[in-house]
């Protein structure tokens, strides 16, 4: 008890003297009838307002209080004083220590705004507060601090826009709702194809791309990808290479095919060569190529059409057309070879049926009269080249002595008798649907000549001019205009030619001829171009004779008849009568065809070209003589092959003429067939091939132009596939085998063939899926997207997989809404093709595609649950809680996209609210799991630190641990590190002198980047705090090397050691750093010495007096920098602060106003007499001399930051605690995370430092 009292009365007594010394320096000034600077220290009660003793407790060390005016404290009085205060600070410390402090309803930050939604969205582009108000700092001079995150009517209507933008960005798919970077339909569909073909371009690889034309353009059929990685599986199967990257399912089904013991004419031999680990996809390829084609997607669906782009093809027939081109000029022989189809040779007879050469213009020529034909031609030349001077004079109108046979045939070759104009249009044309004055011939796919009998110009849709004659061709038969001869004369011609629909298409060919018999001279010919009028000629005294013709042909240019009607006219004049096409047939083309002299045909659109006469025989035929006659019959000696036009007349009428013979054969056999030169140069062998049996066998025959080797193995051969002529609207493709099986229709044979042939489909698709997905392969297509890719589903994909690529395929015709898009696209399709096709051929696409709008529409209305649900989901990851009943309620009376804009403008997203209980205690799991995200990512938690046990310090600690090695911890490092540091704004700096510093603008970003790296690595490496200042390593990228005189040996951002040596390490040396506390156009020792003194130690300096000067930006001639700032440091209202700062400032003079080094006196007497030199020298002072208050400040700053509000008198202890710890990032975060201070809220009512 004594000693209670006696301590008591120890008390007492300091009580007296530390009020005696108030009484004496203090209360003078700040007494309850004072005031001044409302500061009443008379009645503060220290245990009541430790803040406001902290603050005299701060004044007294500094020297400010009492002024230097005033009396002053003795040094004993002064130790009293503070150490009093300093103690009873102390004492209410601990006997608050772990307070939360004040219970602030927090808004989010603009950053912790954006960072919230990029992660709720996954959208990292979101950037929805670039138009809100800057965010002012508080607390420990965060942005994050309650204290400064106020609402405002502007910013509440700022938040309802963006959250109206950022709900654009949602997708509402059939099964809930995704986001997108994009608020475009055009890009969510583009997204989910993208999708697709990801999943496809796992498993499958490129191939030989293939074009198709339609109507004279080239349009891809997507066969350059989807293909099967054949190659690469073999070489797993067989040891041959990795199966990293293969799908365990089609190599399981790939080995069970190839080690099966079930029989199969095409499996066997490949599992001969698997079994030898021989096996390639070489081997394969053959047949795949032969049982497979591409076909085009853009109209599947119509009549007769392709029912897939990849479709199976069956190399089986009962009749084989083969043909083989004979250019050759010297003897040939052929092989006629036949093998059977790998099941044995019973019932293999075979028919070689009819061989024979075929050429345009005569008749065939079986292959057995070919000698005899041969000596016949021989003989009728040498009687033509004998009668040849005769001949020619006979014809010329002189003595008629030679051979009328002879004469027939000279007269045939020089074209002297009648051209036949065949097949002539017979179809008559009406009028059109708006004009019944436009009539005309037609055939088909558009082919016609019309004639306009008014006197209006009208567009039928080409443009009919008044009284004027249009043609338009078909895509493989062009139009003939001719006009027939009636008696020999010269003729001047001339005419016009002009594309009549130039708005579309691609203009046509033309031509003007003179047909004389087998020959023709070309007058003129070309292409249109536009709506340029092409004239022709005039031709001057042009020779024709009765018979012969002059004609103007119109085709298709490059097989495109689309929009080809052109205008034309043609006249001729024989002096004494003219023939002008359009006055002679625009007033009753339909009186018939042909109309007088003129005759509407077509011809095909590739047609060969006549042969050409001989220079001597064409000189002849301008202007016949006796002497031209004789060289005529020179060059006929000459060069007179029996292949010569001269002689077809004589193929008829050969006196041992000869019926086609058939050959026979069994298989395996091969039979040559030999083939005079004479007659083999330009024409084409053709023989028909079948079974002898009609019940019976199965070969393979071919016709090879060289001798094969012995084999009777199955030979895969090739298959071409191409489009024949037809309408575009019809299903004009076809494969030609060149080595089909033959075998009769509905024969056992070819049962067995074809389910050899599907097995083999099964197991080896040429393509596994159409990753085009969007065709293109037809002019206009019908086809939105097509989905093929059940090879890939059977033969690769797991389950999971298959409802992944189910899933897209759904979001995308989902998003696009491509069936109700389908039902326009129809109708577009079938107006079009009225213009030059047949649109019955799609109308059985119609209903079905009725009826899938009409299915997508109830889709929409079913889809409305699922993404109502999925925004409840997200209002609940949002609002970092369970939703209540009531709130579900409400939500749901939205439509799903204004419930997103409901739940991001809701209190419960823009503020973090928590309940404050009576008394204080701990915050609950999801209070906690948003304390925690929001201190070390900005954001809210993720799935993982919900689900999180956080009451249990453990997994809370771990968490942490977890979190700080995510990349989210960048924002840590720009969030915490930078605003710690104060360069958060250096990439947006406007500050610096462009004249002076030119650089600065590309290089800031750069230098706020790597501050950011640098402190992304401090937490993820769990670095201590004084590697801040002693880091040797720092993370640049070539630029910012060059600026810090570097080289670096690599491209792009990287990890680089040995700082030390070029003068930098730590946050001194960063450009950031130095350039933010420097001026516009110098550097500043006063900025970098208040920002070493007040941000990175924690000092308090004085608040500059009134009326200090500015200094100028740029030193006067003559001074340093240094010299500028020492001068204006002897001020004596200004030398009290400038010693405290300036020599910090000094030591870093080394870095110009941009982080650049260079030469500076960087010597520096620091306050408290310690003598350094430039920023090695501060870094080891720092280290040593005040290690402890850098380290107090980081973790007081760490500790602000993380609890979102200023440092209380009850947070001391917890300070101190982090401070005996081993100093790493990550000590520090846990023992944050794991205090009363951040693991509890404050109860209601309560007072500060409660």
């Amino acid at each position: 008890m004594r000693t209670l009292v006696l301590l008591l009365l120890a008390a007492s007594s300091h009580a007296i003297e530390t009020r005696s010394i108030l009484q004496a320096y203090c209360l003078n000034c700040h007494s309850t009838g004072k005031q001044k600077g409302d500061l009443d220290l008379e009645a503060s009660d220290i245990h009541k307002e430790p803040h406001v003793w902290e603050n005299v407790l701060d004044q007294m060390q500094l020297g400010e209080m009492p002024p230097k005016k005033e009396k002053q404290p003795a040094a004993t009085e002064k130790k009293q004083l503070t150490d009093w205060v300093r103690g009873t600070l102390d004492q209410i410390a601990l006997a608050n220590a772990g307070d939360p402090g004040p219970v602030v309803l927090r808004r989010l930050s603009n950053m912790e705004y954006t960072y919230t939604l990029r992660d709720l969205t996954g959208v990292e582009s979101l950037d929805p507060a670039r138009e809100f108000p800057v965010d002012g700092a508080a607390g420990e001079g965060f942005t994050n601090a309650g204290a400064a995150l106020v609402m405002s009517p502007a910013l509440l209507t700022k938040y309802l826009d963006a959250a109206k933008e950022v709900a654009a960005h949602a997708v509402f798919t059939p099964h809930g709702m995704r986001w997108s970077a994009s608020t475009s339909a055009q890009d969510w569909t583009d997204e989910a194809l993208a999708r697709i073909r990801g999943i496809y371009a796992k498993h499958t690889t490129s191939g030989e791309s293939a074009q198709t034309v339609a109507q004279g353009i080239k349009l891809d059929t997507g066969t350059g990808s989807g293909r099967l990685p054949l190659e690469k599986y073999l070489d797993a199967l067989q040891d041959r290479g990795s199966a990293d990257g293969l799908s365990p399912k089609y190599q399981q089904i790939l080995r069970e095919a190839l080690t099966s013991t079930k029989p199969s004419v095409l499996l066997d031999p490949l599992r001969a060569k698997f079994r030898a680990k021989k096996l390639t996809a070489a081997d394969i390829e053959p047949w795949q190529q032969v049982l497979w084609r591409f076909a085009n997607v853009g109209h599947i669906g119509k009549e007769n059409g392709p029912k897939a782009w990849q479709e199976p093809v069956t190399p089986l027939t009962s009749n084989h057309e083969m043909r083989v081109k004979l250019t050759s000029d010297r003897d040939v022989t052929l092989y006629l070879t036949t093998t059977d189809a790998g099941d044995g040779s019973e019932g293999d007879e075979v028919i070689w049926q009819n061989p024979r050469l075929v050429a345009p213009g005569r008749p065939d020529l079986p292959i057995n009269g070919l000698p005899a034909l041969v000596k016949h031609l021989e003989t009728q030349r040498e009687r033509i080249m004998a009668s040849t001077e005769q001949c020619l004079n006979a014809i010329a109108g002189g003595k008629d002595d030679a051979d009328p046979v002879l004469i027939a045939a000279w007269r045939e070759y020089l074209g002297l008798g009648t051209t036949k104009l065949e097949p002539l249009l017979t179809k008559k044309m009406l009028g059109t649907p708006d004009y019944n004055f436009i009539q005309g011939w037609q055939g088909e796919q558009a082919l016609s000549v019309l004639a306009n009998s008014s006197d209006a110009t009208v567009r039928t849709p080409g443009v009919m001019k008044a009284h004027s004659v249009a043609t338009h061709p078909s895509p493989t038969r062009a139009s003939v205009i001719a006009w027939k001869c009636e008696k020999a004369g010269t003729l001047r011609i001339q005419g016009d030619v002009s594309d009549a629909h130039p708005e579309c298409g691609n203009g046509v060919t033309w031509a003007l001829e003179v047909r004389r018999g087998y020959t023709s001279e070309v007058l003129a010919k070309g292409e249109t171009k536009g709506a340029n009028v092409i004239k022709m000629g005039p031709f001057e005294n042009v020779r024709v004779e009765a018979g012969q013709v002059v004609a103007l042909i119109i085709g298709p240019r490059g097989g495109n008849h689309v929009c080809d009607l052109t205008a034309v006219n043609l006249t001729l004049d024989d002096g004494a009568k003219t023939w002008d096409l359009a006055k002679d047939v625009s007033p009753s083309i339909l009186k018939g065809n042909p109309h007088g002299a003129w005759h509407f045909l077509s011809q095909p659109a590739s047609l060969e070209a006549a042969p050409d006469v001989p220079a001597p025989i064409a000189e002849w035929r301008k202007k016949p003589s006796p002497e031209l006659a004789v060289k005529v019959r020179q060059h006929l000696e000459k060069d007179f092959p029996l292949n010569s036009p001269l002689l077809r007349g004589f193929l008829n009428d050969r006196p041992d003429r000869t019926h086609p013979t058939d050959l026979t054969a069994k298989a395996p056999s091969m039979l040559e067939v030999k083939i005079p030169a004479a007659l083999a140069n330009g024409t084409e062998f053709i023989v028909n091939g079948k079974l002898a049996s009609k019940t019976h066998g199965s070969v393979q025959m071919r016709v090879l132009t060289e001798k094969p080797e012995a084999s009777n193995s199955l030979v895969a051969g090739k298959s071409e596939t191409g489009v024949k002529d037809g309408q575009w609207s019809d299903n004009n493709l076809v494969t030609q085998h060149s080595a089909p099986i033959i075998v009769n229709d509905a024969s056992e044979a070819r049962g067995r063939l074809e389910a050899a042939f599907d097995d083999f489909r099964a197991l080896f698709p040429m393509a596994l899926c159409y990753t085009r997905i969007v065709p293109v392969d037809e002019v206009v297509t019908l086809t939105l997207f097509h989905r093929e890719d059940e090879p890939l589903r059977r033969l690769m994909l797991s389950e999971a997989e298959s409802r992944e690529l189910d899933r897209v395929w759904d979001e995308l015709l989902f998003v696009s809404e491509a069936p109700l898009k389908q039902v326009d696209v129809f109708e577009q399709l079938f107006q079009f093709a009225t213009q030059d096709a047949r649109p019955s051929a799609f109308e059985p696409m119609r209903e079905p595609i009725l009826k899938a709008a009409a299915r997508f529409k109830e889709q929409q209305k079913a889809a409305i649950g699922p993404q109502k649900a999925a925004a409840l989901a997200f209002a609940e990851k949002a609002w970092r809680r369970p939703l209540t009943e009531k709130e579900v309620v409400s939500l749901q009376a939205f439509d799903p996209r204004l419930m997103l804009v409901r739940v991001l403008t809701s209190p419960a997203f823009l503020y973090r609210g928590e309940k404050a209980p009576a008394q204080t205690g701990p915050v609950s799991t999801q209070e906690l799991a948003t304390r925690l995200s929001f201190f070390l990512w900005s954001s809210s938690p993720d799935d993982a630190l919900r689900s999180a046990k956080l009451q249990d310090t453990e997994v809370l600690a771990a968490e942490a641990r977890r979190m700080l090695k995510s990349d989210k911890v960048r924002r840590l490092a720009l969030e915490f590190g930078c605003q710690y540091l104060h360069v958060r704004d250096v990439a947006t700096l406007e500050e610096k002198s462009e004249r002076h510093f030119p650089a600065f603008a590309g290089l800031r970003g750069d230098m706020q980047e790597e501050a950011v790296r640098f402190f992304t690595d401090l937490f993820q490496n769990d670095r201590s705090v004084p590697a801040l200042l002693d880091a040797d390593h720092s993370f640049i990228n070539p630029a910012l090397a060059k600026h810090y005189g570097i080289t670096l040996k690599k491209d792009g951002w990287q990890r680089v050691n040995q700082m030390h040596d070029h003068g930098r390490g730590g946050i001194l040396g960063l450009a950031a750093v130095l350039a933010r506390q420097s001026g516009a156009s110098r550097t500043s020792a006063i900025l970098r010495g208040t920002w070493l003194s007040e941000v990175v130690l924690g000092d308090r300096l004085p608040i500059p007096p009134k009326g200090v000067p500015v200094l100028p930006e740029e030193p006067p001639e003559g001074l340093t920098e240094r010299q500028l700032i020492e001068r204006h440091s002897r001020d004596e209202n200004c030398a009290g602060c400038h010693r405290r700062i300036d020599p910090f400032g000094y030591a870093l003079e080394g870095f110009d106003a941009i982080g650049r080094a260079r030469e500076a006196d960087t010597r520096a007497t620091l306050p408290d007499g310690s003598q350094v030199d430039g920023l090695a020298g501060l870094r080891d002072y720092l280290l040593t001399k005040r290690r402890d208050d850098f380290v107090r400040q980081f973790c007081r700053k760490l500790l602000g930051y993380a609890l979102g509000r200023s440092i209380q008198l009850s947070d001391k202890p917890l300070i101190d605690q982090m401070m005996k710890g081993d100093l790493r990032t990550g000590s520090l975060v846990e023992q944050i995370v794991l205090s009363r201070q951040f693991r509890e809220v404050r109860g209601a009512g309560l007072a500060d430092g409660r």
